[in-house]
């Protein structure tokens, strides 16, 4: 608000106006006089005045009226009214229409009004300042209470973190959370996964199919083309839909990206019968932001998780988790009374192919030999890379005659197989050992004779499988 003060004087006299405008402006005040009644709603809004100094007896129109006008545009300016005459009903009138003060022409004393006028804008000024510590008091009191409610649901979504690696466990918790802050029926979302978009709905309302569909349908309308184009299909409460884009307006909704600064991994919504509001929208839209940073720890988890049991060249899993997962495996055996084998296998003459080709020729057939590995078995077995050019295979539930069966398939797919690599033509062959568990075995123990078949293999001439137990 301008901090300059600024008066109207409303009066029909001319001389007194220019008396008063003189006098006052000296003592620093901005005055504005007019002999008749100007555009009040455009001359208060663009001039902003700190009060209003009015004749009651005007010729064409009565000042109380004139009174009215200005506090129906403005309720709280003060209005001082003059009157050269000593109408006790028009004054009386005045007060019970929200005059400020009443002052009686002639003035005895021209300095005396000016205190009057100067109080009165005083007062104005400070019901306006307090008026704006109000509302800036109420402001800063939800921000400090929206802050209060997002550390508080920010501490629960992190919490969710080391209880699942889920996100669907996260954004489900999170639709739970939710309902302490903001009404809504349903809350859904919609995640862009690898080769798939997963639509999910809480709570769970399969049985009204209609309303499934026109809630995923909302969630569609948001995927660019282009994200949609790269995903084969789309799971609906888990299972498989073909879904079109419908528009079936069945609800009022808010949707929200789930997103960081680098990925979109799909969106969220709340919905319900009623609109949403523009202080609702954005409060979900925030939480959104941390549900989003949630999923992205989550994202980042994985991957350091994948690198810690994954080998950096080939890609299947190191020579630890392999060794781990052999001791699993000999726990589930002594559980449920299966057994299973190992395959130990490792290139005939690897060193020959680097120091023909190269060692980036190396690195290129040991990757293509593990994507040929994983091809050639089931997908329950776990293929580790066991150290430079050696490969062990865990076969469960696999007794020795059908892992020899295995391991021989493996072996005529490496031996038919031709390894292009910056137009060299590169054959190989693998010799590979074989183990299987029996009663008391340990985890050296079958690394051992597996160890032991895959030397035999070599030293009989290599590209071949042994399986002496």
């Amino acid at each position: 608000m301008n901090q300059e003060k600024t008066l109207f004087i409303i009066d029909d006299e001319v001389p007194l106006l220019i008396v008063l405008k003189e006098y006052l402006e000296q003592q620093g005040l901005k005055v504005y006089t007019y002999e008749a009644i100007p555009d009040l709603e455009n001359e208060l809004k663009e001039k902003e005045p700190h009060a209003v100094l009015l004749d009651i007896l005007m010729p064409s129109v009565s000042g109380i009226d004139i009174l009215k006008k200005v506090k129906t545009i403005n309720q709280k300016i003060p209005i001082i009214m003059m009157t050269g005459f000593a109408d006790g009903k028009k004054r009386i009138e005045s007060l019970r229409n929200g005059a400020y003060s009443l002052l009686t022409k002639p003035f005895n004393n021209i300095e005396e009004l000016y205190h009057t006028i100067n109080n009165a804008m005083n007062h104005y000024m400070e019901s306006i300042r307090a008026e704006e510590l109000s509302t800036e008091v109420e402001e800063r009191y939800k921000r400090e209470r929206m802050n209060i409610i997002e550390l508080d649901f920010l501490k629960n979504l992190q919490h969710m973190i080391g209880e699942t690696e889920d996100p669907g466990n996260v954004l489900r918790n999170a639709s739970i959370l939710l309902k302490n802050f903001l009404y809504f029926d349903y809350f859904g979302a919609l995640l862009l996964q690898k080769d798939e978009i997963n639509i999910q709905v809480y709570p769970n309302i399969e049985e009204n199919e209609g309303f499934l569909k026109t809630i995923a349908s909302a969630f569609l309308g948001k995927v660019p083309y282009s994200e949609r184009e790269k995903r084969q299909k789309i799971i609906l409460q888990g299972v498989a839909k073909e879904l079109d884009i419908i528009d079936d307006k069945k609800s009022e909704s808010t949707i929200s990206n789930l997103s960081t600064v680098n990925k979109l991994y799909g969106y969220a919504g709340l919905f319900r019968e009623t609109p949403f509001d523009v202080q609702e929208e954005l409060i979900f839209s925030k939480f959104c932001s941390h549900i989003s940073l949630t999923l992205e720890k989550i994202r980042l988890f994985d991957e350091i998780k994948m690198f810690s049991i994954h080998d950096g060249l080939t890609g299947v899993f190191n020579h630890a988790y392999a060794i781990k997962e052999i001791d699993s495996e000999i726990e589930k055996t002594k559980r449920y009374d299966v057994t299973f084998s190992l395959i130990l296998l490792d290139v005939d003459n690897f060193k020959a192919i680097n120091d023909t080709y190269g060692h980036l020729a190396g690195d290129f057939v040991l990757k293509n030999l593990a994507f040929l590995i994983e091809k050639n078995l089931r997908t329950i077995d776990i293929v580790g890379r066991y150290g430079g050019d050696e490969f062990i295979a865990i076969l469960p539930q696999i007794d020795l005659r059908n892992a020899y069966i295995a391991g021989e398939r493996l072996r005529h797919a490496v031996e038919s197989e031709t390894f292009l690599f910056n137009g060299s033509v590169i054959k190989l062959t693998i010799s590979l050992g074989i183990s299987t568990y029996q009663d008391r075995n340990t985890t050296q123990d079958l690394i051992k004779i597996a160890d032991d078949n895959l030397y035999k293999a070599k030293k009989e001439g290599r590209n071949r499988t042994c399986y002496d137990q």
